[in-house]
């Protein structure tokens, strides 16, 4: 049997939130894999908050939302303007 490490960056986070929502972030983060690897403030304060013991699973789930939603929101901002600086 093999470890399975599962390496965690910003854009997966917010691309699965985009494309499945919250509770695919969480599965992303909590089912099939032995370690994670995180790269990135987002991925990283993600863990931290589902690793949590401080905060209970219905605030997680409200706070990760508006977090991760706020990144989304962002990236898709420098995405647009980027586009438009390179026209």
């Amino acid at each position: 049997m093999g470890f399975h490490k599962r390496y965690i960056d910003d854009n997966q986070v917010i691309d699965i939130y985009r494309e499945q929502g919250i509770q695919a972030v969480l599965d992303w983060y909590t089912k099939g894999a032995d370690a994670l690897i995180t790269s990135g403030d987002l991925a990283q304060e993600v863990d931290n908050i589902i690793y949590s013991n401080e905060i209970v699973n219905e605030e997680k789930l409200n706070i990760l939302g508006m977090m991760i939603g706020l990144a989304s929101e962002k990236k898709k901002i420098y995405e647009k303007e980027k586009t438009v600086t390179s026209s």
